[in-house]
Formats: structure tokens, C-alpha cells, sequence
């Protein structure tokens, strides 16, 4: 409508704008799609049991601790209320124990989204390969929601 007829008929103003109004209150259903998955993860952080680091070999030399970290494989241990997950940084592998120990699948996340996962023995050891570098962090999958914090390799 053009606007100069506006003021010549309230009715068809009134009409355009409920036409207008009609438009906009239909929702492409992609858009309905990303707005429930955003509100799924609205709470996924409090969820998530996320395991600090409390120890690192390399923070240790660091402070003057007797040895080098730089004379063997880096060591890491990440802690949780009831769990704690120890690491080993290989040259080629991830050589880990969950504790207290128990069978679990370990998932190794990349940030570049490269994933590599393994199984947790009976007494909580697992394998995995190295990956080159970047930050990484690992998840357990029967524990559900427990993540350790992004660590860099």
C-alpha cells in the first residue's frame, strides 16, 4: 500500500498491518529446530562433572620440584568429588587409570573435533594414541556428564 493512502482509509491501513503482523509470526521451522536445540543445552554446564587439573609435571619443574619434567613423560592428574583421572603423556600414546577404579569408555576430544576413544580395564586403565598437539580433554561415557578441563598437549 502506498503510504500517501493512509490517511485516506483507516481499513486498509489496519489490513496491511495485519498482513504484516501475519508474516512475521510465521516461523521457518529451522529456526523453531535451532531455538528447542539451544534451550537443550541451557543447563549442560551444571550437569557436567568437569575434573581440574591438581597436578602437572610440567607446572612442578616449574616450580623448582627436584627432577625435570622434561626428563620423562608429562604426567597429569585431574580431580573430581568422587573421581580422578590420571594421564601420562607418551611420546605416541595417552596411557591413563580412572579412580577409583572400574570399566568405563574414555573418549579423547580434540579441538579440532577429532575423536579417538577406548576402554577402561577393570582397573580403570586405558590406552589411547597422541594426538600431535593442541588442547585436548577427555570425557567418560558410563560416568555420565564427568569431562575433564581442556589441556594443552
Amino acid at each position: 500500500m502506498d503510504p500517501a493512502m493512509w490517511h485516506n482509509s483507516d481499513d486498509a491501513l489496519m489490513q496491511e498491518l495485519k498482513e504484516a503482523i501475519a508474516r512475521e509470526r510465521a516461523v521457518p521451522e529451522h529456526v523453531v529446530q535451532a531455538a528447542k536445540d539451544a534451550y537443550d543445552w541451557r543447563g549442560v554446564d551444571a550437569e557436567l562433572e568437569l575434573l581440574s587439573v591438581s597436578f602437572d609435571s610440567l607446572m612442578a619443574d616449574a616450580v623448582g620440584v627436584r627432577g625435570s619434567a622434561q626428563d620423562g613423560p608429562r604426567m597429569l592428574v585431574f580431580d573430581g568429588e568422587d573421581l580422578t583421572i590420571e594421564l601420562e603423556l607418551g611420546d605416541d600414546v595417552l596411557m591413563g587409570q580412572v579412580v577409583p577404579a572400574g570399566s568405563d569408555r574414555v573418549v579423547l576430544e580434540c579441538v579440532d573435533g577429532r575423536v579417538d576413544e577406548a576402554d577402561a580395564d577393570d582397573a580403570g586403565f586405558f590406552l589411547l594414541r597422541r594426538p600431535a598437539q593442541g588442547p585436548i580433554r577427555l570425557k567418560l561415557r558410563q560416568a555420565a556428564g564427568v569431562v575433564t578441563g581442556w589441556i594443552s598437549i
